[in-house]
């Protein structure tokens, strides 16, 4: 949590910038403002996850329909759990999250 806030902090004080300031602002991607421009320009990233949020909360959370076919499988037998699958979905996430990659 403390990544994504530290994503929005604004890295320069919100007076005039020096141009070597904005200069290196500018060549490090980080957060600038203007004296009395009214604006604040995020880093890269910031704006790459502002657009990704944008994004998926257009998109529904989860497909009905497919997660009642599910329920109604699962009540009536006929849902198969492929155990081969799940197990290899779990090691991808493993490595993932220790930073590597399996294919």
């Amino acid at each position: 949590m403390n990544v994504i806030n530290n994503l929005y902090k604004i890295n320069a004080p919100l007076t005039q910038a020096t141009p070597a300031a904005s200069s290196a602002s500018a060549k490090a991607g980080t957060a600038t403002a203007d004296e009395g421009s009214g604006s604040i320009r995020l880093s890269d990233l910031s704006t790459q996850i502002h657009q990704l949020e944008t994004k998926l909360s257009r998109e529904p959370e989860f497909d009905a329909t497919r997660v009642e076919q599910i329920k109604a499988a699962i009540r009536d037998g006929s849902y198969k759990v492929n155990a081969e699958a799940v197990a290899d979905k779990v090691i991808q996430s493993i490595g993932e999250l220790m930073g590597r990659q399996y294919a």
